[in-house]
């Protein structure tokens, strides 16, 4: 089963064992008095989140509890995200007991303090700590109050008998609630540092801000943080993933998954999307389904991983033209700084700040060149380029299919694949303004042979889906030929010879509009 909007637990979570002992270790430390704070460094969607719960899953004990907030929620980040930690650590502690969530009575002041009176634990509390956990969801945010709702897990904690995880993800965007200095570090370290029953995860996604913070010696945090790097999965791990089939399901063929792996890489996100995508497909998986799989999923303007990075490329560049150009630089491949500079038209000293501003979207080879961080994220650069569309056919296609994108590409047409259930005979789907155009791939040498069954079938169906319609022939030494089926000859079987040949493929759809 894959999963692709919540974090993977359980039995769902897959691979990770060496990261998972070191996350254990930390909260094992925790339940000993000496908390071990550590940092999750990797992309987004790469499983940060999924590590910690599977981990603290593992570590299961009634008295362990489990805070996760991703600074990200609130935007832009403000004093509402230490609000927001606060009731968060209340529900860890009480939503089961009182039966709903403290966090989302935030704007019911007196919902809220109704059902926090409804707990007989929180009767054991102090005094002075009750009064400043029922004030909570009102008032304004002082740093009185954020050195209060700081100090509230270890307080919680002693007082209840508890052991407390909290995890912040996107932790480094907290810098701009002080982007001038280190002072709202300062001001965590020092109440953190005294906790002996809360420890804490902090993740991220900026990979050098968060390695700044907790290893150069200016930062409050130097030396506080033991340091976890998340990557994709490895080739073998990653291709168990596909293959691993949920209830009802059928697993991917190995072969198939290995390619599918070549292509999308380890990302263990990119995967859950692509093994989810397959699964809703009727029947096992075949090099079909993966070619449309990866039309939906990356190449098309709707589709999710395209909208994932679409969203990434405007938070990346915002409304800088020279930024996107530099990405876009970067799409084909690794290149110098004089290689990137050419290809944007500036400077190689502009072009040095605009790569320095991509941040830990471009990341620099031993050799010295420049390449994309994601070769997948590369992969939608290059496709979203005019003539892109054969970007798929380069990537999941055939040597036959590639070589006949390229053709039509050259001539203006846009080139997808369908599914299964709506191809019909044909291999690919050219697209130009309102012209569509069924393409049937053939990697064979002139002549063409069909059975009768065969033709009747493509006929039929581009009369269906009111298509016109070719066959492409692509010979051993890489000549394409474009065939007209109407100069087909017909007798025990259909050929089609080089008379068939299209010569200029706009004349002749042109030809076969004015006739229909």
């Amino acid at each position: 089963m894959f999963h692709t909007s919540t974090p993977v637990v359980g039995e769902e979570f897959h691979n990770r064992a060496t990261e998972l002992d070191q996350v254990a270790r930390s909260i094992e430390k925790l339940s000993a008095g000496a908390p071990k704070w550590v940092a999750i460094i990797g992309p987004r969607k790469i499983g940060k989140t999924s590590l910690v719960l599977e981990a603290a899953r593992r570590a299961y004990s009634p008295s362990l509890r489990v805070v996760v907030l991703d600074t990200q929620e609130q935007s832009p980040v403000s004093g509402e995200v230490f609000r927001h930690l606060a009731l968060r650590v209340l529900d860890a502690a009480f939503a089961t007991e009182v039966g709903e969530s403290l966090e989302r009575l935030i704007h019911s002041p007196a919902g809220y303090r109704a059902a926090l009176l409804r707990s007989e634990n929180f009767g054991r509390l102090p005094s002075v700590l009750r009064s400043e956990l029922l004030e909570i969801p009102e008032g304004r945010v002082t740093d009185e109050r954020i050195r209060s709702w700081l100090d509230a897990p270890e307080r919680l904690a002693e007082a209840l008998g508890l052991w407390i995880v909290v995890a912040l993800d996107e932790f480094q965007d907290l810098a701009g609630l002080s982007p001038k200095d280190f002072a709202l570090f300062a001001r965590l370290r020092s109440v953190w540092q005294r906790h002996r029953r809360v420890t804490y995860f902090i993740s991220g996604s900026a990979r050098s801000m968060l390695l700044t913070l907790v290893t150069e010696e200016a930062s409050p945090f130097f030396q506080h943080f033991s340091i976890l790097e998340l990557g994709p999965f490895t080739r073998d791990a990653a291709i168990e993933l596909l293959r691993r089939p949920g209830p009802g399901s059928r697993p991917v063929p190995a072969e198939l998954a290995g390619r599918a792996v070549s292509a999308i890489g380890g990302n263990p996100f990119y995967l859950q999307l692509l093994g989810e995508t397959l699964m809703a497909m009727p029947g096992t998986p075949d090099e079909s389904d993966l070619k449309v799989a990866f039309q939906a999923l990356l190449f098309s303007p709707t589709g999710r991983l395209a909208l994932f990075f679409e969203n990434d490329f405007r938070r990346i560049v915002g409304r800088s033209t020279y930024l996107a150009a530099t990405l876009d630089a970067l799409g084909t491949g690794p290149a110098s700084l004089t290689e990137v500079a050419s290809r944007i038209g500036t400077s190689t000293a502009a072009t040095a700040g605009y790569l320095e501003r991509l941040k830990d979207a471009v990341t620099k080879t031993e050799e010295g060149l420049y390449r994309l961080a994601d070769p997948t994220f590369g992969l939608w650069l290059r496709w979203r380029r005019p003539g892109g569309t054969v970007v798929p056919m380069s990537v999941i296609g055939d040597a036959a299919e590639q070589a006949v994108a390229r053709e039509l590409s050259a001539t203006g047409f846009d080139l997808v694949y369908q599914s299964r259930a709506s191809r019909g005979a044909f291999d690919l789907l050219a697209t130009r303004a309102a012209v569509q155009l069924g393409v049937q791939v053939k990697r064979s040498s002139l002549p063409l042979r069909f059975t009768k069954a065969e033709w009747s079938r493509m006929s039929a169906e581009a009369a269906k889906l009111t298509w016109r319609w070719v066959v492409a022939a692509v010979a051993s030494d890489g000549t394409i030929s474009i065939l007209d089926p109407g100069r087909a000859k017909r007798g025990r079987e259909v050929r089609l010879d080089a008379s068939a040949t299209i010569e200029n493929l706009l004349q002749w759809i042109d030809r076969t509009a004015r006739r229909s």
